[in-house]
């Protein structure tokens, strides 16, 4: 039987608190969740959270393991690679784990928010359990995010439809609302509010 590769993406807005109370409710509902910061480590103490902590990670990468598919004694094992004089590494995507990049201030639009992303890279085939984890975060986030349309930043003006793979998370919503010129974006050319906050 031949595989079939998902690469599953949505673009995120996300601030500190909403990253924190959306690993509150993942952990409610998935309870073999935890989070593992991605940044070359010392050794194989992985730093392994129970929350999704932005302020500790400076905006580093974190994996969403699910332990009940990839148990992190399994990780450490199989996917973790040494690399003499630089530390080691852990698999970011792959089976059992869906990749949570931060949000991070936009630097050609000071006061705005650039957009992280939660991606996952399994194969739909040999990895079913994965692709039910996966669908399953992916719905626990939509539940708790705001849509997220285009704003003319000259005109004000908002577009009727929302955008179909940008979300943003209450906090994130609030604070870069398009007043004072803090808004959410993708890239110099692109900016969105969220409506009804």
């Amino acid at each position: 039987m031949t595989g079939k590769i998902k690469l599953p993406a949505l673009e995120i807005f996300m601030t500190a608190v909403d990253a924190v109370e959306f690993s509150k409710v993942l952990k409610d509902q998935i309870e073999s969740v935890k989070f593992i910061k991605q940044c070359p480590w010392s050794d194989l103490n992985i730093p392994i959270f129970d929350v999704l902590d932005m302020e500790i990670a400076k905006n580093i990468d974190f994996s969403i393991i699910n332990t009940d598919i990839l148990s992190i004694e399994r990780y450490k094992k199989e996917c973790v690679t040494h690399y003499p004089g630089c530390g080691y590494n852990g698999d970011i995507a792959g089976e059992g784990l869906v990749r949570f990049s931060c949000s991070e201030l936009a630097g050609y639009a000071p006061g705005s928010l650039k957009n992280g992303r939660l991606t996952a890279t399994y194969d739909l085939v040999k990895e079913p359990e994965t692709d039910k984890f996966v669908k399953a975060v992916w719905k626990i986030f939509k539940k708790g995010a705001k849509k997220v349309y285009l704003i003319n930043r000259e005109t004000g003006q908002i577009a009727d439809k929302p955008e179909t793979r940008f979300f943003a998370w209450p906090d994130a919503a609030k604070k870069f609302n398009g007043e004072d010129g803090h808004y959410l974006t993708n890239h110099a050319f692109a900016y969105f509010v969220a409506k009804d906050v």
